[in-house]
């Protein structure tokens, strides 16, 4: 439900209408204020328009920079899931031909199996040939 909302920027006063909570709307009022101080403060700018239109151009540069750095993000995070994603396809059909080699009674000479265990060792050195 849509809801009148006084806020205030740089000394004036505005009813905005909002659905949004009250106090994230006064919340978006407080950092156009800043900003616009900010720009008030850094520019021979005195008339307050000339100011609104400097801060919102500022608002705007921000704005698309983080819109930009949440595409590079998403894109690197694209990245490195297609790089895991890969290496877990790999390292499945690895174990998948170790399985099917274990299961056809294949053992590679670099398998645990293929070495003798501890136990094995033991009974060799104690009943030699």
């Amino acid at each position: 439900m849509k809801k009148l909302i006084e806020v205030e920027i740089y000394g004036q006063t505005f009813t905005v209408t909002s659905e949004d909570e009250e106090t994230y709307v006064q919340s978006l009022a407080a950092y156009v204020d800043r900003f616009m101080r900010q720009v008030g403060g850094s520019t021979k700018a005195t008339v307050p328009l000339r100011v609104a239109i400097m801060a919102a151009l500022g608002i705007a540069d921000d704005y698309h920079k983080a819109l930009s750095r949440e595409e590079e993000n998403r894109q690197e995070t694209e990245y490195v899931a297609a790089k895991i994603l890969m290496r877990l396809e790999e390292g499945e059909r690895a174990a998948g031909v170790h399985d099917t080699n274990r299961a056809n009674g294949i053992v590679s000479p670099h398998s645990p199996a293929a070495s003798p265990s501890v136990d094995d060792k033991k009974k060799e050195s104690l009943f030699p040939s």
